[in-house]
């Protein structure tokens, strides 16, 4: 197991060497997110795409230089994540305060995550192959972190539960 840290920063700082121990390996990227709609239970998603989509940018109080940070698309996720619901991340360098969100992009389709973005593209340079699994365990807005610490540990069950499934039926298939 290895650690990227809390925040985009610490994310930032220990990419490369994080990258550089997933090199040539199966990867599963595994974090928490805050839902901006519908959230009523703890669930799990997997990452198809990574924007950065800090909150000033949502409330259109500031803006990134075009073209410097573009869109992370992720490879197609391995076949023991079919049907776990496949959702756009938005990274910020913050917890969001309100659930404000891009123009473009329906609330139902995005989840908000602080680490994905400032690491995953050095991981998914050096990983064989790469699952992003997030647990939902707030709805993003003022009860942002109150929500995520009640429900973290029921997340991090679940979602250590749902990767050892997932390994023991790989492992009896290849078998």
């Amino acid at each position: 197991m290895l650690l990227t840290g809390v925040g985009a920063i610490a994310a930032a700082k220990k990419a490369r060497s994080v990258a550089e121990q997933c090199r040539g390996r199966d990867v599963i990227f595994v974090g928490t997110c805050g839902a901006f709609a519908n959230f009523s239970r703890v669930y799990l998603i997997r990452a198809h795409e990574v924007l950065w989509s800090p909150t000033c940018e949502r409330l259109k109080l500031a803006y990134t230089i075009k073209d410097t940070m573009p869109p992370i698309t992720l490879p197609e996720p391995p076949s023991y994540l079919t049907g776990i619901p496949s959702k756009k991340v938005l990274c910020s360098p913050g917890i969001s305060l309100v659930g404000a969100v891009p123009d473009n992009l329906s609330t139902d389709s995005i989840v908000e995550n602080l680490e994905l973005y400032s690491c995953i593209g050095e991981i998914m340079a050096q990983a064989q192959s790469l699952a992003v699994i997030l647990a939902v365990t707030n709805l993003v807005g003022s009860e942002s972190h109150l929500q995520w610490k009640q429900n973290f540990p029921l997340a991090a069950g679940m979602t250590a539960e749902f990767i050892t499934q997932r390994i023991d039926a790989l492992q009896k298939d290849r078998k």
